[in-house]
């Protein structure tokens, strides 16, 4: 009895049915893989901070949130823009560098623009091992943006980059209480008052800043009512 083989037709009818599957699943299984590393640093990210935060306040004796206030630099800011950027390298060298590694820190860069045009100044930023940075911003508060993959597209709010906060001056928790947040210098913006799940998601949904909020409340996993693509 002859061998009954495949046909040339069988073979190619095989072929693009795998090739047809292997289109609708490959897509999801890098998604997932994304959320997967996107939430690996955060919660890198976030520990070592929160680690950073606790041996400097114990080596300088002070809360985080009294570190710097805008105010007392206010008039030579406006004075010299570059002032704020300069402070914001000299922050995060005095109370960061010595307790977290980094491959290296860009000091930011003041660029003056007209009205209308883009503000292309450069901000602080840490590159960090695993590919990530935080940008900081010397505002109110000391402003940090997380990017889990970052300088690498898309660099949107929400998808890739996450804000936190520094609270100066004051503690965040001093007029909002949540067990996520009472009594710590560092966290998602904003964090005491979305101090719900249901108030930091319908907050996401609206403006993606806030999104870092409701992903404390799901211990920085991309859970599937996540409003953004990853």
């Amino acid at each position: 009895m002859k061998n009954k083989g495949f046909t040339l037709a069988e073979v190619l009818i095989t072929l693009g049915v795998i090739g047809i599957v292997a289109a609708m699943t490959l897509p999801i299984i890098i998604q997932n893989n994304k959320r997967v590393e996107a939430t690996a640093r955060l919660k890198k990210f976030v520990s070592s901070m929160e680690q950073a935060i606790l041996f400097a306040e114990n080596d300088n004796g002070t809360k985080a949130y009294s570190w710097t206030d805008i105010d007392n630099y206010s008039e030579q800011i406006a004075e010299n823009p570059q002032l704020e950027h300069d402070l914001t390298y000299a922050y995060w060298n005095q109370y960061f560098a010595p307790y977290i590694k980094s491959l290296r820190v860009e000091k930011g860069v003041y660029v003056e623009t007209a009205d209308g045009e883009k503000d292309n100044t450069k901000r602080t930023k840490v590159y960090f091992a695993d590919g990530s940075t935080v940008a900081m911003h010397f505002g109110f508060c000391m402003d940090l943006i997380f990017d889990v993959n970052g300088d690498r597209l898309p660099n949107e709010l929400g998808k890739d980059l996450f804000y936190f906060f520094i609270a100066t001056n004051k503690s965040h928790s001093r007029d909002f209480e949540h067990e996520l947040y009472k009594n710590k210098s560092f966290g998602p913006v904003y964090m005491p008052v979305y101090n719900t799940r249901v108030k930091a998601l319908e907050a996401c949904k609206k403006e993606p800043k806030y999104c870092s909020a409701l992903l404390q409340h799901d211990n920085w996993e991309f859970k599937k009512d996540y409003p953004y693509k990853i």
